[in-house]
């Protein structure tokens, strides 16, 4: 039967290859402008025969200015589409819409401003005319002016000529722009502009996106794939072969751009591809997720809308879900290489300027690499922040304009000790360069670990003007030294780290003449919680147990699982007494928690001070016989060392 059943495949499988063969499934792909290299992987895997090759008969529309782009595929006038990050609004308002994949990692979307209008940023805009799309390719230019505080009552807006003229006549002060594009038409007329980049506000989204319907996924499923595999392998065939894919474009499709503009757009689309480091059509969920949090920031949607459009907006079965995993790995791939551009960074890019109007072309593409890839902040002498790298920006959570003139405090951890900070300024204050590993804390609370080499930085005259930081993220090995050293359970210190702190503070005491305690708890009558409510109930206490313990010791002390329900606290520079004192305190925290489950519970605590001929052992001992002392004598008491409290 089995072999029947094969047999009936194989066959239905050939004869819909053999028949259906030169039948072509028919699809509209809409773009969002006019024949350009900006969608030169389409026309290619057109020319070249890739969407027949998978059975498509693949139509490609030129934008019409009037039309939405996007809703002409949400109401089915096309299967396909083009759309930049604004995508997600729309599947944020339940529109039915797919991203099959990321074409430019870097948004082309700019402003530009003439030079003589002396605009160099957002904050110049102000009671200016400024002209764009409205609602459909501006959200990058929306986040960054919310973030700069520029609201819309503060200037004029005028939809978008995209014939250019009312920008050239002086009718309006600002358009949207693509960095691809626009600046070598206005290089041609011979108009000088200033360029207003959302990507140095912080403001990095994704580009042209490769979308569709949920109604095209469900109804053609494997369509979907193979235009999708089609339109990328269209897209490299155009990038290997940029020269056939601009004569194909001017002759075939009627790209009516000349050849040395087609030239200057083919460059610089590579570029905002990143095809150097990540795979055409690269597309992040995580990515996704910094952009729709900008939009909750700006009110572009709110946190309901925000969940479920990120669940549901990407169609990638292979989706990488942790970026930031792939940009710690990508950083030490990049690092041998970009030791050079790193040394030329330092001769001549030394005040880091954002302005990109202010730099040579290659002095701008080595600050977009380093900005982009090195952990880099630059402060005053006073320590107060005058530039970050966009790497800085994304491992710790705040946006650029939330860190400059910002004291670097801003991050610090409350977990790092005032000591290194302190021999941190010290040195660089000498003019010496400092490195070491430093604990920071994100805009949301949680931590990163930073491996910091601080260097001071000189003007042309010698004279000390700064200091420059470049950093290594060093959180995944932290945390792999910490799961080595924790308790998996209760996430506190194990048997073995215990040993190596009980060691190093006895040797501590030993050369200062320290005080030093340890104070040994044991869970009464745990085996009762195990026996009669199960594992996960006693795993549950003891994690509660953990909580009590650590909330009621200082930062300078240790806690651990000593094994089983037994657990340690190491108390540095503490005497006897005071150890006594919080034993106490903790035995009738112990004893007030209303626990899962089980509500009640108590504890046993022997204590033990040291002694100048103490050894691990004979310290450890004591404070065991105490503990044993305390629960032969009815539990739920402190006993120190041969005495009663």
């Amino acid at each position: 039967m089995l072999k029947l059943l094969k047999i009936f495949i194989i066959t239905s499988l050939l004869c819909v290859s053999l028949f259906g063969q030169d039948k072509l499934s028919k699809v509209t792909l809409q773009l969002k402008w006019f024949t350009s290299f900006q969608f030169a992987g389409y026309y290619m895997a057109l020319e070249k025969g890739y969407y027949k090759d998978v059975g498509i008969d693949v139509e490609i529309l030129e934008r019409d200015p009037s039309q939405n782009n996007i809703e002409q595929v949400i109401k089915g006038e096309a299967e396909y589409g083009i759309a930049d990050s604004a995508i997600l609004l729309y599947r944020a308002k339940n529109e039915p819409v797919k991203i099959l994949a990321s074409i430019y990692q870097h948004s082309p979307l700019i402003l530009i401003a003439k030079k003589s209008s002396n605009i160099l940023s957002p904050f110049e805009m102000k009671g200016k005319t400024i002209s764009y799309e409205k609602e459909l390719d501006d959200s990058p230019i929306m986040a960054m002016f919310k973030y700069t505080g520029i609201d819309e009552d503060q200037y004029t807006y005028k939809p978008l000529d995209f014939t250019y003229q009312e920008f050239i006549n002086g009718d309006v002060d600002v358009i949207s722009s693509y960095i691809t594009d626009q600046p070598y038409l206005f290089q041609e007329l011979g108009i000088e502009i200033n360029i207003i980049n959302p990507l140095n506000y912080g403001i990095d989204f994704y580009g042209d996106n490769l979308f569709t319907t949920e109604s095209e996924i469900l109804k053609h499923p494997q369509r979907v794939k193979d235009f999708t595999k089609a339109s990328l392998k269209g897209w490299k065939y155009a990038l290997e072969h940029k020269e056939e894919t601009i004569r194909v474009l001017r002759e075939q499709y009627g790209s009516k751009r000349s050849i040395e503009h087609l030239r200057y757009e083919a460059a610089y689309t590579q570029k905002l591809m990143v095809t150097d480091v990540v795979d055409i059509g690269y597309t992040s969920i995580e990515r996704f997720r910094r952009i729709a949090n900008i939009y909750l920031e700006v009110g572009e949607i709110n946190e309901d809308e925000l969940q479920h459009a990120i669940d549901e907006l990407i169609y990638n079965p292979n989706i990488v879900e942790k970026v930031d995993t792939f940009y710690y790995y990508l950083f030490f791939a990049l690092l041998s290489g970009m030791s050079a551009v790193i040394i030329i960074f330092y001769l001549f890019n030394r005040h880091l300027q954002l302005t990109v109007q202010k730099k040579t072309k290659d002095l701008l593409e080595q600050q977009e690499t380093v900005d982009k890839y090195v952990i880099m902040v630059e402060t005053n002498k006073n320590g107060v922040i005058k530039y970050v790298s966009t790497a800085f920006c994304n491992i710790s959570g705040y946006q650029r304009f939330e860190l400059v003139n910002k004291k670097n405090s801003i991050v610090r951890h409350p977990d790092t000790p005032i000591s290194i900070y302190k021999d941190l300024w010290e040195t660089i204050k000498k003019g010496k360069s400092w490195s070491g590993e430093i604990k920071n804390r994100k805009k949301d609370g949680t931590s990163y670990w930073l491996l910091i080499n601080i260097d001071s930085v000189y003007d042309s005259k010698g004279r000390h003007v700064a200091y420059r930081s470049i950093m290594q993220d060093i959180s995944d090995r932290k945390l792999a030294e910490e799961l080595a050293v924790t308790d998996a359970l209760t996430g506190i210190y194990n048997r073995l780290h215990l040993d190596r702190i009980l060691e190093t503070e006895l040797q501590r005491s030993k050369r200062h003449h320290n005080a030093l305690s340890v104070i040994l708890i044991d869970i009464d009558n745990f085996k009762d919680v195990n026996d009669i409510y199960g594992h996960l109930v006693g795993d549950i206490i003891l994690k509660e147990i953990s909580h009590i313990l650590r909330s009621n010791i200082r930062n300078t002390d240790t806690l651990g699982r000593w094994g089983g329900e037994e657990f340690l606290i190491i108390l540095p520079n503490t005497e006897l007494e005071s150890a006594k004192v919080l034993a106490q305190k903790i035995r009738e925290s112990i004893q007030k928690y209303d626990f899962s489950v089980v509500h009640t519970r108590t504890g046993s605590f022997g204590v033990a001070g040291w002694k100048e001929y103490d050894t691990k052992d004979t310290l450890i001992k004591r404070a065991d016989e105490a503990l044993y002392r305390a629960k032969k004598d009815g539990r739920n008491v402190v006993k120190v060392e041969e005495y009663n409290i």
